[in-house]
């Protein structure tokens, strides 16, 4: 069964499979949330996973990054002063069903905080994660994933991919953790196939020309944030619309901007532990578009003007700087930024208003 990399599974024995997925850890898939939103969430059992969803309202990062996150615990010894020790969480977890465009927002975090910094808190959750993308067939209200490179289908990044064929799925291996997944229930699966394989090539085919009707221009906004090319007057015109509220940012999957605090109290990690921690120092989302975050502890502030915000913010995004960095631009077409801002300064509408050079409030 290893040297296969495609497989079936019949719809009817996915529950079946899921339930074998539960019995290994944690488990986070798409949930019905309000309304008609999906949530990335914990779920304890098959009929939980909703399988038929576009886009979540919420990336994986809050669990790979959470909003706040307990870095470190102290105890006081006294006068011999603090005994320190880092809290690492180390859950095995299961993210199954996640969109290409979510899986590619991990990989990009790979890269950000797995660096020439790495960021230990980070990459122990990210070793202990399998990530088992859904690929899609039809593209959301906002969806522009083509553009971005992250979809609708993913060529690799993924553990396991499953595609949605008429009455089974197709799941193709990407890694030994996604093999494993398919071995805790080798009976429910099969090797594929070649005509489903070759469903499998025209579904992608056709997804990409339904999604390939929204555009963002990344290529033309690159070149002018990299040579300084956007005009002033156009960064002050889509400045005034910003409302510097940050949910940009919160719902974006590579963000990873954060600030941290120290409390005196005794924090919920160390209750669980039993530790007799005197306090804790915390890591805590912030974001570039809030103007307290450049502010530093001399008073100035070199981003105090919201333009000058907004202009980091897409500079970091699309700037030849950090796409060489990083290997790849920091947005993933995810369409999150469209559904949350309400000036209209989401990455499709900047980038085409960077392309044209003016602004323009309709639809891209």
């Amino acid at each position: 069964m290893s040297e296969t990399r495609a497989y079936v599974i019949g719809r009817p024995d996915v529950p079946r499979w899921v339930e074998r997925i539960l019995e290994r850890g944690q488990v986070i898939a798409p949930k019905a949330a309000w309304g008609s939103d999906v949530i990335y969430d914990v779920v304890q059992s098959p009929a939980e996973v909703a399988w038929d969803y576009s886009t979540t309202f919420s990336p994986l990062k809050r669990f790979l990054f959470p909003q706040t996150d307990t870095l470190l615990q102290w105890e006081r010894q006294g006068g011999s002063g603090l005994q320190v020790s880092p809290t690492y969480d180390e859950t095995e977890r299961v993210f199954l069903a996640v969109r290409p465009c979510d899986v590619s927002g991990v990989l990009y975090l790979d890269r950000a905080l797995g660096g020439d910094r790495p960021d230990i808190y980070y990459l122990k959750r990210r070793a202990r994660s399998t990530l088992v993308a859904l690929a899609c067939t039809e593209p959301g209200d906002h969806c522009f994933c083509v553009c971005a490179h992250s979809g609708p289908f993913l060529e690799s990044g993924y553990d396991l991919q499953l595609t949605p064929l008429p009455g089974r799925y197709l799941a193709e291996v990407g890694t030994a953790k996604g093999a494993a997944l398919v071995e805790a229930a080798a009976e429910l699966f099969s090797p594929a196939p070649e005509q489903a394989v070759e469903a499998r090539r025209d579904l992608a085919r056709e997804a990409e020309a339904r999604f390939g009707d929204e555009r963002a221009y990344f290529a033309a906004a690159l070149r002018k944030l990299t040579f300084d090319r956007v005009p002033d007057d156009l960064w002050d015109e889509m400045a005034d619309r910003c409302l510097s509220c940050g949910g940009c940012t919160f719902v974006c999957p590579t963000c990873s901007c954060f600030s941290t605090a120290d409390a005196e109290e005794q924090c919920s990690e160390a209750s669980q532990t039993g530790s007799r921690a005197s306090g804790c120092r915390q890591r805590i989302w912030d974001s570039c578009s809030f103007e307290a975050y450049s502010l530093e502890a001399s008073g100035h502030n070199p981003r105090a003007a919201r333009k000058h915000r907004l202009k980091a913010r897409f500079f970091h995004k699309l700037s030849h700087q950090f796409v060489r960095r990083w290997e790849t631009h920091g947005c993933v077409g995810c369409g999150r930024c469209v559904t949350v801002c309400m000036g209209g300064d989401d990455m499709p509408a900047v980038t085409a208003k960077i392309r044209r050079g003016k602004e323009q409030c309709s639809k891209l």
